[in-house]
């Protein structure tokens, strides 16, 4: 196991008329494991031991076009596993050769073992990715799916495949619960033919679960593909399925020139056009409601990003605004929302193995702080957890072969700048971000960051 740090420093602006002087975040990040191939969710387990999930590099297999690469092909292989670190520091890989799709020949964008959660009595739920139109996954789905017609657009964009190129990859798009002793998995809930048979949000079918939560006796999934955020009881006996918007842009957000595929972005009046969310990130909250964040479907404008509450009434409200490319978020102990950006600008923008994301701690009174900034150690930032210690890890490095690891967040005030001309120019320009409070008790009016 490799151990290296590096320390960064970040800070909370505001205007001093309004909320006096700025406080200052130190940040340490201090390497724990790497060499993880597209990683993904981070949890730990009943004895303290730390799992990644690994969706892994695909293979040379059948491959289908996939919405998540702007319709590159992903190719089958089995690549995926999960890494467990003990409390000591040894590693090993469960699960190995696991069912994986990724890009060939880069072997980015890996969708396979997705995340793993443990409930109170210490049982493991596993859930794995898909990143695709579920009819082509095996000859189950595909036949499913012969009964259900397909959207024009999709039709247009990325056909199905015909039922020898499917990918023959059964155990994706799932939630199991895991005996990580033995490696035998029990489903309990299968998205792929659930969104061949439902279609929650009635676009494209698509599934990709991202995300799980376990809370009491259910688990909560995201699914980026869908749209869609599931509840399902963790013995597979009811479901719900709540879509999740999309978000109105100006089209002035698109590149010049650029030619869209068909079917990409549904065109409204007024120079408007419909962005699908592609939910990435849930947890549970202190007021036992499900906050669930988005990254946002192509363009992927920067600064569109939201984060919807979910209460008892199953209904989706934007919660808070103004964040770019959320991958995860999850509350600490202190109720604190930790919101990870996987990067602070469109992933238009550059090599999205490198881009340079952040994290932002969101207080119960809506104070707004960075906790580590762009371009002090983030980069394509893809899962978080809160351990044990109370510390935050995060899977950092989230695109590519072996390029991926977890790294613990330490923080600590230092000592404030002294001037103040300096303190009031920082204000001015950090004072952009914007938070929206709807029906919400937790949060009040933030000051931006």
């Amino acid at each position: 196991m490799k151990i290296k740090s590096f320390v960064l420093t970040s800070a909370t602006f505001c205007f001093a008329a309004i909320c006096g002087a700025p406080s200052v975040q130190a940040a340490t990040l201090t390497t724990i494991v790497d060499g993880i191939s597209n990683a993904r969710g981070v949890s730990f387990g009943p004895d303290g031991s730390l799992y990644v999930a690994e969706p892994g590099i695909g293979g040379n297999g059948n491959c289908q076009p996939s919405p998540s690469t702007l319709f590159q092909p992903i190719c089958a292989g089995n690549t995926s596993s999960l890494v467990k670190v003990t409390p000591d520091g040894t590693k090993q890989r469960l699960l190995t050769n696991f069912e994986s799709l990724a890009e060939q020949p880069t072997g980015n964008q890996g969708a396979g073992i997705e995340d793993i959660q443990f409930d109170s009595l210490g049982n493991a739920y596993l859930l794995t990715g898909f990143a695709g139109y579920p009819g082509n996954r095996d000859l189950a789905t595909h036949n499913l799916a012969s009964q259900f017609p397909l959207p024009q657009k999709q039709l247009a964009t990325f056909p199905p495949s015909t039922a020898d190129k499917v990918l023959n990859t059964p155990l994706l798009g799932q939630l199991y619960k895991a005996d990580l002793k033995t490696g035998s998995l029990k489903s309990i809930f299968d998205f792929a033919k659930y969104e061949i048979t439902k279609n929650p949000d009635k676009g494209d079918v698509v599934t990709n679960p991202y995300d799980l939560t376990v809370n009491g006796d259910s688990a909560y999934v995201v699914d980026g593909g869908g749209n869609t955020a599931y509840k399902i009881k963790l013995d597979g006996s009811k479901s719900q399925a709540i879509a999740i918007p999309k978000t109105i842009v100006s089209n002035s957000v698109l590149p010049p020139g650029l030619k869209l595929p068909p079917g990409l972005l549904d065109e409204l009046p007024g120079g408007k056009i419909a962005i699908q969310a592609v939910p990435t990130g849930g947890t549970i909250g202190p007021d036992g409601a499900l906050y669930v964040g988005e990254y946002t479907g192509f363009p992927y404008p920067a600064g569109k990003s939201r984060i919807f509450r979910i209460g008892k009434d199953e209904k989706p409200e934007v919660f808070l605004d103004g964040f770019t490319h959320i991958t995860d978020l999850t509350f600490d102990k202190k109720g604190n929302l930790l919101v990870l950006q996987f990067s602070d600008k469109s992933q238009l923008g550059g090599d999205i193995t490198n881009l340079p994301g952040s994290l932002i701690q969101v207080s119960p009174d809506g104070t707004r702080t960075t906790l580590v900034a762009a371009g002090q150690g983030l980069d394509s930032a893809d899962g978080i957890a809160v351990g044990p210690d109370g510390k935050i890890y995060i899977t950092n490095r989230g695109v590519g072969p072996g390029l991926g690891e977890v790294v613990r967040v330490d923080t600590k005030v230092v000592p404030e700048a002294s001037s103040s001309i300096g303190l009031i120019a920082v204000g001015i320009l950090g004072a952009t971000s914007m938070l929206k409070r709807k029906g919400s008790k937790e949060l009040a009016k933030a000051h931006t960051v």
